[in-house]
């Protein structure tokens, strides 16, 4: 079985200045990525008021948070430990991943983390597709453009089909 999954995805850090519009933003969301950057202690003190305002708008429905500290190729100039962060996740619940968009370092495992995670909460009842809220919709996968989260390999019953 191929599981396709279409994440829309917000960057409400840039909208800072439009706070009403961002907070419609979270309203549906089901995986939240807050991202610091390594290099900016600034940023990284900044998160646990991030991560309030989600919980804020996001609750009574969960979501899967991930801690992302960015521009780990820049090991030399880092203010953050990666210690911190993870110690930050942890104590959040969150997940953890140091990224570069420089040299690809976990990018795609960062998107493929949140998104298995949130498939895993979605079977396991966590959370569900539910009437008037657009947080995990039903929809038509599109081959082309699919990542296998999980395939499951089908049983044979021994017969030709």
């Amino acid at each position: 079985m191929i599981i396709a999954v279409d994440l829309s995805l917000y960057n409400s850090g840039c909208l800072y200045a439009c706070r009403s519009i961002t907070k419609s933003y979270y309203r549906n969301s089901v995986g939240v990525l807050l991202v610091y950057d390594i290099t900016n202690r600034r940023s990284f003190e900044h998160l646990e008021g991030w991560l309030s305002e989600a919980q804020l708008h996001i609750e009574p429905q969960r979501a899967v948070y991930a801690i992302i500290g960015h521009k780990a190729d820049r090991d030399t100039e880092r203010a953050v430990t990666a210690k911190e962060g993870r110690h930050f996740a942890e104590f959040h619940g969150a997940r953890f991943l140091e990224t570069s968009a420089r040299t690809g370092q976990n990018v795609e495992e960062t998107f493929l983390t949140v998104t298995r995670d949130i498939y895993r909460m979605l079977e396991s009842g966590h959370v569900y597709m539910e009437d008037g809220w657009d947080g995990i919709k039903a929809g038509y996968a599109h081959p082309r453009d699919s990542i296998i989260l999980e395939q499951h390999e089908q049983e044979s019953s021994g017969g030709c089909c």
